[in-house]
């Protein structure tokens, strides 16, 4: 019996040291992969010129300088493109170093990767036409499109459970997906967090007589997603985010990508305050 403990922790501790080696990995390669999503406006998309854009995008480009001043040679940085059912899978196997999107931390997640310190909050809620209803509650017998792999989809599902609503549920494999199903007419509402469908709306060209619901279906607490166990490339991840929040740049940033959209609000303010840690 105590072979097999001995074994077991043996295997642990060396699948733990093979995942805390990104920064070594990263120098021996001379590349930092950087996963994101082409279509999560304006977090993390593919722009005109079909280069990573937006805030996530932004973000992860600073964690890539601060890496390449640490390894004290050049980093070439490598984009991979995921989709919400493949980001934390990407993560998990090293096909990406750091994902860079709309990646809500829970604590089911954290069983298999880790996650920065907070990079955005946001509450997911439903896009719908007018004429189909103004309320959840109104949908009733309609169809809602909502992305696989995010966690909207089972927000979605405990609210219409919660009250006693059917509706079909038409699984998609990214936002932009669905709000091309609600422009066509093939369903009649799109759940997802409140900014990706403000961003998504404007990216695809808009659509006549569509508004985004005032009801919120779940606390969205964005973050970066990283190899589970890796506490020194964490560290360095969360320094970085640290002083943008602590310095003010974020500001500038937030501006950038979001500032269209409105000023931050309260809730976010205070996320950066929370999370502007000392050296």
């Amino acid at each position: 019996m105590r072979k097999i403990v001995i074994a077991a922790a043996a295997v642990s501790f060396a699948a733990f040291a093979a995942q805390a080696q990104t920064l070594a990995d990263v120098k021996k390669r001379g590349a930092f992969r950087l996963g994101y999503s082409e279509t999560s406006v304006p977090f993390a998309f593919k722009n005109n010129d079909g280069q990573p854009a937006g805030y996530s995008v932004e973000l992860c480009q600073r964690v890539a300088a601060a890496i390449a001043t640490k390894a004290g040679t050049a980093v070439k940085v490598e984009w991979v493109a995921l989709t919400p059912s493949t980001r934390l899978d990407a993560v998990a196997t090293g096909k990406v170093d750091l994902e860079c999107g709309t990646t809500t931390i829970t604590l089911a997640r954290r069983e298999k990767v880790d996650f920065s310190l907070p990079i955005f909050v946001d509450a997911s809620t439903i896009m719908a036409r007018g004429s189909s209803g103004k309320t959840l509650a109104e949908l009733q017998g309609k169809k809602i499109a909502a992305a696989e792999g995010t966690t909207t989809l089972p927000a979605l599902e405990r609210a219409l459970s919660r009250r006693f609503i059917k509706a079909d549920i038409v699984k998609t494999k990214s936002v932009s997906e669905g709000f091309d199903m609600l422009r066509e007419g093939k369903v009649d509402a799109l759940a997802s967090d409140r900014v990706a469908l403000v961003g998504t709306f404007l990216q695809g060209g808009g659509a006549e007589g569509l508004g985004v619901f005032s009801e919120d279906l779940s606390y969205e607490p964005y973050a970066l997603v990283m190899r589970k166990g890796d506490t020194e490339f964490r560290l360095l991840v969360d320094t970085v985010l640290a002083q943008i929040y602590r310095n003010g740049e974020i500001e500038a940033i937030y501006g950038r990508w979001l500032g269209p959209l409105g000023k931050p609000s309260m809730g976010l303010m205070n996320m950066y305050m929370l999370n502007s840690l000392p050296e």
